[in-house]
Order: structure tokens, then C-alpha cells, then sequence
């Protein structure tokens, strides 16, 4: 009876041993390279983001100037001081143009530096883990297993290596989805950028045109304001606000049909801080914030059903700063879209809208009508698609929403 368990005992250590030897052999790549290479990235990000941040500041103390009428103007306003009011309204259009071109940049590019510092960390935790993962191995699990009396208790201990594998496959998948994300919001960035400096020097070229020319008429200095992207969306509102009453009245009657069919339960998501829900009336949810693994790509926000022309409303204050088609300063799968800044650094996006409601510029309340929903962009129905970005960074919409009966 001794020998058979001395045989036992012998198995059990070959086993071990080869199990060990399997383990160590798997060939974990070291992710030091990398990371290095990343933390290089990371710095050209921080330097980009710098040079926006003087800009804008450079742009808001001017506006500052501008609006506080000062009797002095230094450096380069200076010369606006015998400039006319006229002049100097038109100036500050270009200038405001600027202002939000720059904001654009700033979001996307503190977006991507963000997501690659996420990134950065992620690795480094892998390489941790990695590390401690081989240390265990050659350690604990060998002492563990050359030290087992019998074959169940191999076997437990084998169970336990599998849950410490199937926690590393899901380190390893929001690894890959930190990669990803970087590299979604690198590209994002990019396209902004390009964007934004085509807004930036059509201001410029105005802000030119009035430092050259001192006596501007006002017939040019009209034509000036209407060469800017910023004044034709403003001008393109006035012609929307003919028709925003008729549009409202048949979007309450669809958010009114909307009560009768469901029974008017009265369930719907509330705000748990200072957002509102942006579709009043609807609240299926259709698509939550994450990663796709199917299409190999992150949804950045939350997808809400409902009928074509249904009200949007702006989930918190702030300022509109893009109203349009994508063109290359978002992607195109949003198709129309509203963008508001809400003063602390966030962002709120609103996508596949049939209709608009504000204009670039435009300072707007929550609850205030935006738009109105559509089936525009990358979309296979009728919905709105929102999200909330904190300095650049895609958060979950719905971490600031509760369900209410």
C-alpha cells in the first residue's frame, strides 16, 4: 500500500513538472518596448496639447478686451483703437471662430493623450501581472504541487491556475480595447486638426483683411462676417426658427402617442447629478457604451430609440460648438449632429439628427430643444445616438442616469 502511494506521489510530481515546464514555456512577450514607445507618443501629445492651450488663451483674452471696451488696446489689438465699432464686431467674429475651432482641437487632443496614458497604464498593470503570474508559477504553484499527497488535490490547484487564466484573458481584452480606443481617438484627433486649422485661417484671413485695410465700408466688412463658417450657420438658424414652432408641435404629438402606447407607466430615466434625459418621452435603450469586439471598435456613447423627429433636448447649460454634417471634423458615422461644451470640460454629442434647433455659438439650457431625431450617418434606424465626454475622453452616458417607476 506504501509503494502504490509512493507511486502516486510520483505521478503527481511528473505531472507537475510538466505542467510547470508548459507554463513557463507559454512565452509571455515582454511589453517594455512598447510602453516606451507609447510614453514616447504620450509626449508628443502633452507637447501638441500645450501649444493649443497658449493659443486659446491667447484668443479668450482678446475676446476679453474686445468686450470689456477697453480704451487701450496692447499688442495685437492695437491698432484696432481708432479702428470702428463695426470693425472691431466683425474682429471679434473671427476671433470667436478661432475660439471654437481651438476648443475642437483641444477636446480631441486631450481625448487621445488621455486614451494613450489609459493605455500606458493598462500595460504596465499586464507587465505586473505578467510578472507576478511567472513568480507564482515558479514559486507557489511548484511548492504546491511537488508537495501534493494525491491527484485531487493536483486538480484543485489545476482549477485555480484556470481562474487566474481566465482573469488574465480579461486583462488581456481591456488591454486590447485601451489599444484600440488610443487609436480610434489618435485618428479622431487627426481629422479634427486638419479641420480646424482650415476654420482657424479663414479667421485669420479676415483678421488680416481688417489690420490691411483701414477704411473697411460696411458693405465689406459685411461680406467679410459672411465668409465665416461661424455667421452662415447663424444665418441658416434664422431660416430654421421659421418652421421650429410648427416641427416642436408635431414632435409633442409624437411624444404624446409615444405615453398612450406604452400605458403611461411613468417609468424613465432621471438625471443623478445635472443632466437631463435628452429624448423626452423615450427611454428604450437600444445599444450601451463599450467595446465591439464583432466590429472590432468602441461605441463611444448610448443609443435611444425612437421615431423620426422626436424632440432632442441639451442634456445640461452650455454652448453650442459644432452644428452640421461630420465632414472631417467628426466622423461620418454620426451624421447630423449637435455638439455642446458645458463650461467644466465637458462634452455632449447628439448624432443621426433630421433636423437642428441651434446654431455655433449659441448658449443653451438644459432641456432647451436642439434637434430632432433621425436616421442620418452609420445608423439602421430611427434613434438618437448621445454621449458625455469628460476633457476628451468617452465616458458611460449612463453612470449619470437612473431608472425611476
Amino acid at each position: 500500500m506504501a509503494k502504490k502511494i509512493t507511486l502516486k506521489r510520483l505521478l503527481t510530481r511528473l505531472l507537475a513538472l510538466v505542467l510547470i515546464a508548459l507554463t513557463l514555456s507559454l512565452g509571455f512577450a515582454p511589453l517594455t518596448t512598447h510602453s516606451v514607445a507609447t510614453s514616447s507618443k504620450y509626449r508628443q501629445a502633452e507637447e501638441k496639447l500645450k501649444g493649443i492651450k497658449d493659443q486659446l488663451a491667447t484668443i479668450k483674452s482678446d475676446r476679453e478686451k474686445l468686450a470689456n471696451r477697453q480704451k487701450t488696446l496692447s499688442g495685437e489689438l492695437a491698432y484696432l483703437e481708432n479702428r470702428s465699432e463695426e470693425q472691431r464686431k466683425v474682429y471679434d467674429e473671427a476671433l470667436e471662430q478661432k475660439e471654437y475651432a481651438l476648443e475642437a482641437m483641444l477636446m480631441y487632443q486631450q481625448g487621445y493623450a488621455n486614451a494613450l496614458s489609459d493605455y500606458e497604464e493598462k500595460t504596465v498593470q499586464y507587465e505586473q501581472r505578467i510578472a507576478r503570474m511567472y513568480e507564482w508559477n515558479q514559486k507557489s504553484v511548484f511548492e504546491m504541487l511537488i508537495t501534493a499527497v494525491n491527484l485531487d488535490s493536483f486538480f484543485t490547484t489545476l482549477r485555480l491556475m484556470r481562474i487566474i487564466a481566465d482573469a488574465d484573458e480579461q486583462a488581456l481584452a481591456e488591454l486590447e480595447a485601451a489599444s484600440a480606443l488610443a487609436e480610434e481617438m489618435k485618428q479622431d484627433a487627426e481629422a479634427s486638426y486638419e479641420e480646424m486649422v482650415r476654420l482657424v485661417d479663414e479667421a485669420d484671413a479676415v483678421l488680416q483683411k481688417i489690420k490691411n485695410e483701414k477704411a473697411l465700408a460696411a458693405k465689406q466688412l459685411s461680406k467679410l462676417s459672411n465668409s465665416l463658417e461661424l455667421t452662415k450657420q447663424k444665418q441658416e438658424q434664422l431660416e430654421r426658427d421659421k418652421t421650429s414652432a410648427e416641427r416642436n408641435l408635431k414632435a409633442i404629438g409624437i411624444e404624446e402617442a409615444a405615453k398612450r402606447a406604452s400605458g403611461a407607466t411613468g417609468s424613465h430615466y432621471v438625471g443623478t447629478g445635472a443632466y437631463i434625459w435628452p429624448t423626452p418621452g423615450f427611454y428604450q435603450v437600444s445599444s450601451h457604451f463599450g467595446w465591439r469586439a464583432k466590429y472590432g471598435r468602441f461605441h463611444y456613447g448610448t443609443d435611444v430609440m425612437c421615431p423620426t423627429g422626436t424632440r432632442i433636448v441639451a442634456m445640461a447649460d452650455g454652448i453650442v460648438t459644432y452644428v452640421g454634417w461630420p465632414g472631417s471634423t467628426y466622423h461620418w458615422a454620426y451624421g447630423k449632429m449637435v455638439v455642446i461644451n458645458h463650461y467644466d470640460g465637458t462634452q455632449t454629442r447628439y448624432g443621426h439628427l433630421s433636423g437642428y434647433n441651434c446654431h455655433t455659438g449659441q448658449k443653451v439650457n438644459a432641456g432647451q430643444v436642439i434637434g430632432y431625431t433621425g436616421n442620418t450617418g452609420r445608423s439602421s434606424g430611427p434613434h438618437l445616438h448621445f454621449e458625455i465626454r469628460i476633457n476628451g475622453t468617452p465616458v458611460n452616458p449612463m453612470k449619470y442616469f437612473k431608472w425611476v417607476r
